[in-house]
């Protein structure tokens, strides 16, 4: 008797080419995480490939064999697609290439799904016309990303008193501990390093699920980057590229 593999929600997070006629696909799922497989024939199956295996589609699969490379059993969509336009598809673009780069595979990542949810849910509510307003999702999602991968200080307490932090303070990251009070004399721009207790408690609040507004968005820019930085390493981001090659001819 034949047993049929149970469904599990997924996301596909990258595809390429594998032999004549199959893919490889980096999918994103609540239970392992960043998983891959092999989608074979799926290069022959136009019809298949075009309708069910995109990005930025929930779909319900399967996953058979027991080695790290899965192969691909049952596919069926479980929603609408997200249908992101203009900048927003580099956006989420952008955001699969950080889940490829940063997740381990086979770890369980239901909050890192449920977030991932979100970002697509806001990136497919724009009109894709402005960089502007992809700032305050994406932003959120790297925090919340961070915050899972255990790489984000805890932002709304002092490292040194964990007592709140104090809205008219000043801060430094330190690596190894968190964030530490400084003090700061006259109009001194602040270093990437630094940060307003207004700005961590705003980021604080995204990292919960807010989207942050106009005024925290430099400092979460600032912090998003110094943490993502040695998670990522000098190889730089694809999404990132194709962006400035699309929207500033670079």
């Amino acid at each position: 008797m034949s047993h049929r593999q149970p469904l599990q929600p997924a996301y596909i997070l990258h595809s390429r080419p594998y032999r004549d006629t199959s893919l490889i696909l980096e999918l994103l799922t609540p239970e392992e995480g960043r998983i891959s497989c092999v989608a074979r024939g799926a290069r022959r199956d136009k019809q298949r490939r075009q309708h069910a295996l995109q990005p930025f589609t929930p779909l319900l699969l399967s996953l058979m064999g027991r080695g790290s490379l899965k192969t691909l059993g049952q596919v069926e969509n479980s929603g609408s697609p997200a249908w992101l336009r203009g900048r927003a598809v580099y956006a989420g673009l952008y955001a699969n290439e950080l889940l490829v780069r940063t997740l381990a595979e086979g770890e369980a990542q239901y909050t890192v799904f449920a977030c991932y949810q979100s970002l697509l849910q806001a990136l497919a509510s724009l009109d894709g016309s402005s960089a502007s307003a992809l700032e305050p999702p994406l932003r959120r999602f790297e925090l919340q990303l961070l915050g899972e991968l255990g790489q984000c200080p805890e932002l709304g307490h002092c490292a040194e008193s964990r007592q709140p932090l104090s809205r008219d303070g000043f801060y430094r990251l330190e690596p190894e501990s968190g964030f530490v009070p400084v003090h700061r004399v006259g109009e001194a721009r602040l270093g990437d390093d630094e940060y307003t207790g207004t700005e961590l408690l705003a980021l604080a609040r995204a990292a919960a699920g807010e989207l942050p507004d106009a005024a925290a968005l430099p400092a979460a820019k600032r912090l998003t980057r110094l943490l993502l930085s040695p998670l990522l390493g000098t190889r730089p981001l694809r999404s990132r590229e194709l962006f400035r090659q699309v929207y500033t001819g670079r």
